[in-house]
Protein backbone atom coordinates (compact mmCIF):
# COMPACT_ATOMS: atom_id res chain seq x y z
CA UNK A 1 0.00 0.00 0.00
CA UNK A 2 1.12 3.50 -0.78
CA UNK A 3 1.05 6.14 1.90
CA UNK A 4 -0.10 9.65 1.14
CA UNK A 5 0.29 12.36 3.74
CA UNK A 6 -1.77 15.50 3.86
CA UNK A 7 -1.70 18.27 6.45
CA UNK A 8 -4.70 16.98 8.37
CA UNK A 9 -4.43 13.19 8.20
CA UNK A 10 -2.73 10.25 6.62
CA UNK A 11 -4.67 8.42 3.92
CA UNK A 12 -3.84 4.93 2.81
CA UNK A 13 -4.37 4.23 -0.88
CA UNK A 14 -4.59 0.84 -2.41
CA UNK A 15 -2.43 0.47 -5.44
CA UNK A 16 -4.35 -1.05 -8.32
CA UNK A 17 -3.80 -4.77 -8.50
CA UNK A 18 -3.30 -6.42 -11.83
CA UNK A 19 -6.25 -8.46 -12.84
CA UNK A 20 -5.38 -11.85 -14.03
CA UNK A 21 -7.94 -13.92 -15.77
CA UNK A 22 -7.55 -17.61 -16.16
CA UNK A 23 -6.93 -18.66 -19.72
CA UNK A 24 -9.92 -20.27 -21.21
CA UNK A 25 -9.65 -22.64 -24.06
CA UNK A 26 -11.91 -21.03 -26.59
CA UNK A 27 -12.56 -22.87 -29.79
CA UNK A 28 -12.04 -20.44 -32.63
CA UNK A 29 -14.76 -20.43 -35.21
CA UNK A 30 -13.51 -20.87 -38.70
CA UNK A 31 -14.86 -18.42 -41.20
CA UNK A 32 -17.31 -19.84 -43.67
CA UNK A 33 -15.46 -20.96 -46.78
CA UNK A 34 -15.70 -18.37 -49.51
CA UNK A 35 -16.54 -19.68 -52.96
CA UNK A 36 -13.61 -19.92 -55.30
CA UNK A 37 -13.10 -16.92 -57.58
CA UNK A 38 -13.57 -19.19 -60.59
CA UNK A 39 -17.01 -20.17 -59.31
CA UNK A 40 -17.96 -16.49 -59.04
CA UNK A 41 -16.73 -15.89 -62.57
CA UNK A 42 -18.89 -18.78 -63.78
CA UNK A 43 -21.90 -17.16 -62.11
CA UNK A 44 -21.09 -13.86 -63.81
CA UNK A 45 -20.67 -15.55 -67.20
CA UNK A 46 -23.92 -17.47 -66.72
CA UNK A 47 -25.75 -14.24 -65.82
CA UNK A 48 -24.37 -12.67 -69.00
CA UNK A 49 -25.53 -15.63 -71.09
CA UNK A 50 -28.99 -15.58 -69.49
CA UNK A 51 -29.25 -11.85 -70.25
CA UNK A 52 -28.30 -12.63 -73.85
CA UNK A 53 -31.14 -15.17 -74.05
CA UNK A 54 -33.58 -12.27 -73.59
CA UNK A 55 -31.82 -10.14 -76.22
CA UNK A 56 -29.95 -7.84 -73.80
CA UNK A 57 -27.37 -5.65 -75.48
CA UNK A 58 -23.97 -4.25 -74.52
CA UNK A 59 -23.35 -6.94 -71.86
CA UNK A 60 -20.13 -6.44 -69.92
CA UNK A 61 -18.56 -8.29 -67.01
CA UNK A 62 -16.30 -6.15 -64.84
CA UNK A 63 -13.78 -7.90 -62.59
CA UNK A 64 -13.65 -5.61 -59.53
CA UNK A 65 -11.86 -8.01 -57.15
CA UNK A 66 -8.72 -5.86 -57.00
CA UNK A 67 -10.66 -2.59 -56.72
CA UNK A 68 -13.29 -3.23 -54.05
CA UNK A 69 -14.01 -5.72 -51.31
CA UNK A 70 -17.81 -5.82 -51.42
CA UNK A 71 -18.12 -7.93 -54.57
CA UNK A 72 -16.03 -9.73 -57.17
CA UNK A 73 -17.89 -9.11 -60.43
CA UNK A 74 -20.37 -6.67 -61.93
CA UNK A 75 -22.51 -7.80 -64.84
CA UNK A 76 -23.96 -4.85 -66.73
CA UNK A 77 -26.60 -5.25 -69.43
CA UNK A 78 -29.06 -3.07 -71.32
CA UNK A 79 -32.68 -3.63 -72.25
CA UNK A 80 -34.48 -1.51 -74.81
CA UNK A 81 -37.64 -1.08 -72.71
CA UNK A 82 -38.93 -1.48 -69.16
CA UNK A 83 -40.55 -4.79 -70.07
CA UNK A 84 -37.34 -6.12 -71.58
CA UNK A 85 -35.39 -5.08 -68.45
CA UNK A 86 -37.93 -7.03 -66.40
CA UNK A 87 -37.69 -10.08 -68.68
CA UNK A 88 -33.87 -10.06 -68.55
CA UNK A 89 -33.80 -9.76 -64.74
CA UNK A 90 -36.43 -12.48 -64.28
CA UNK A 91 -34.58 -14.83 -66.62
CA UNK A 92 -31.30 -14.35 -64.74
CA UNK A 93 -33.02 -14.82 -61.37
CA UNK A 94 -34.94 -17.91 -62.42
CA UNK A 95 -32.09 -19.70 -64.18
CA UNK A 96 -29.50 -19.02 -61.49
CA UNK A 97 -31.96 -19.97 -58.74
CA UNK A 98 -32.64 -23.23 -60.59
CA UNK A 99 -28.87 -23.80 -60.61
CA UNK A 100 -28.75 -23.39 -56.84
CA UNK A 101 -27.52 -19.79 -56.73
CA UNK A 102 -30.01 -17.67 -54.81
CA UNK A 103 -29.86 -13.88 -54.78
CA UNK A 104 -29.27 -12.02 -51.55
CA UNK A 105 -31.34 -9.04 -52.64
CA UNK A 106 -32.81 -7.38 -55.70
CA UNK A 107 -34.14 -3.88 -56.24
CA UNK A 108 -35.58 -1.65 -58.91
CA UNK A 109 -38.65 -3.67 -59.77
CA UNK A 110 -41.00 -0.72 -59.23
CA UNK A 111 -39.54 1.56 -61.93
CA UNK A 112 -37.64 -0.97 -64.10
CA UNK A 113 -35.11 1.65 -65.22
CA UNK A 114 -32.31 -0.05 -63.31
CA UNK A 115 -32.80 -3.47 -61.75
CA UNK A 116 -30.05 -4.76 -59.46
CA UNK A 117 -29.82 -8.44 -58.60
CA UNK A 118 -27.24 -8.97 -55.87
CA UNK A 119 -25.72 -12.43 -55.53
CA UNK A 120 -23.14 -10.99 -53.05
CA UNK A 121 -20.00 -11.92 -55.02
CA UNK A 122 -21.69 -11.08 -58.33
CA UNK A 123 -23.91 -8.04 -58.74
CA UNK A 124 -26.04 -7.84 -61.90
CA UNK A 125 -27.18 -4.44 -63.20
CA UNK A 126 -29.84 -4.30 -65.91
CA UNK A 127 -30.49 -0.83 -67.29
CA UNK A 128 -32.70 0.87 -69.81
CA UNK A 129 -30.61 2.66 -72.44
CA UNK A 130 -31.15 6.14 -70.95
CA UNK A 131 -30.39 5.00 -67.38
CA UNK A 132 -27.19 3.28 -68.50
CA UNK A 133 -26.02 6.39 -70.30
CA UNK A 134 -26.82 8.52 -67.25
CA UNK A 135 -25.12 6.34 -64.58
CA UNK A 136 -22.32 5.02 -66.81
CA UNK A 137 -20.97 2.43 -64.35
CA UNK A 138 -18.20 1.45 -66.75
CA UNK A 139 -16.69 4.92 -66.31
CA UNK A 140 -16.93 4.64 -62.52
CA UNK A 141 -15.14 1.30 -62.54
CA UNK A 142 -12.86 2.05 -65.50
CA UNK A 143 -9.86 0.37 -63.84
CA UNK A 144 -11.60 -3.01 -63.80
CA UNK A 145 -10.71 -5.61 -66.43
CA UNK A 146 -13.75 -5.97 -68.67
CA UNK A 147 -15.10 -8.90 -70.64
CA UNK A 148 -17.78 -8.45 -73.28
CA UNK A 149 -20.51 -11.08 -73.67
CA UNK A 150 -21.71 -11.28 -77.26
CA UNK A 151 -23.99 -13.48 -79.26
CA UNK A 152 -21.68 -15.45 -81.49
CA UNK A 153 -23.06 -16.24 -84.90
CA UNK A 154 -23.14 -19.89 -85.88
CA UNK A 155 -20.61 -20.62 -88.58
CA UNK A 156 -22.18 -21.85 -91.79
CA UNK A 157 -20.92 -25.08 -93.25
CA UNK A 158 -19.36 -25.03 -96.64
CA UNK A 159 -20.84 -27.49 -99.05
Amino acid sequence: MAKTTTKKKTILKKSPAKKTTPKKSVAKKRPAPKPEPEFNKLIALAAGEYALEKKATNIKILDVRDITSFTDYFVIATGSSDMQVKAIAENILTKLRDSGVAPWKSEGWDTLNWVIVDFVDVVVHIFTETAREFYHLERLWADAPTEIVEDKPIAKRKK
